[in-house]
């Protein structure tokens, strides 16, 4: 893993109350990625009440009319699957529109370019699994032993998810398919 790659290459999740920072390594930023970190903080600390996301059509779609679907379900837009899974759990998206509405991941994503950097190569890590497997077991305790704080409201807002709820299945990808007379599948 190298330095100028490694902001494309890590998701990261900061508790807006206390500082609290999760992150993933992924070969891209997909939308599976974002899914599959959403997934592992929720499964963590529990559903957020809302996220605060950039442009990135992963969480927005630019433009576009809404099928017929979604306008009989009341949409106005095309939802992206990331947020349609957000609405499946009661989870609000705010999008970010200037690089300082972004300043406190922007300044973690500092932190990572600079000291994670260091820290992977000063251990030989050099694999993505290896450097999950390093975050998740030294680099962030020890970040978020550091830089965490008490919330100023002592009530924790994230949300236990609903036993109702499969959480994988509705953070996977879907896509409406028809079944024709002859049984094939569009």
């Amino acid at each position: 893993i190298n330095q100028p790659k490694i902001a494309k290459l890590i998701r990261v999740m900061i508790d807006d109350a206390t500082n609290r920072t999760y992150a993933r390594f992924f070969d891209a930023e997909t939308t599976v990625a974002a899914m599959d970190t959403f997934e592992r903080y929720a499964r963590r600390y529990g559903l957020p009440r809302a996220l605060y996301v950039d442009l990135d059509s992963i969480y927005r779609v630019p433009r576009g009319k809404p099928s017929l679907a979604d306008q009989r379900a009341g949409q106005t837009r095309p939802l992206t699957q990331f947020e349609r899974a957000m609405r499946t759990l009661g989870v609000q998206i705010v999008l970010a529109y200037s690089p300082q509405a972004k300043g406190r991941v922007e300044r973690r994503n500092g932190v990572f370019q600079d000291r994670l950097v260091k820290e992977l190569r000063l251990a030989g890590i050099n694999t993505l699994a290896a450097a999950n497997t390093f975050l998740d077991r030294q680099f962030l305790p020890h970040m978020n032993r550091r830089f965490t704080v008490s919330a100023a409201n002592p009530h924790d807002a994230h949300q236990p998810i609903p036993v109702d709820i499969n959480l994988t299945e509705v953070l996977s990808e879907e896509e409406p398919r028809t079944v024709d007379k002859d049984w094939t599948v569009r």
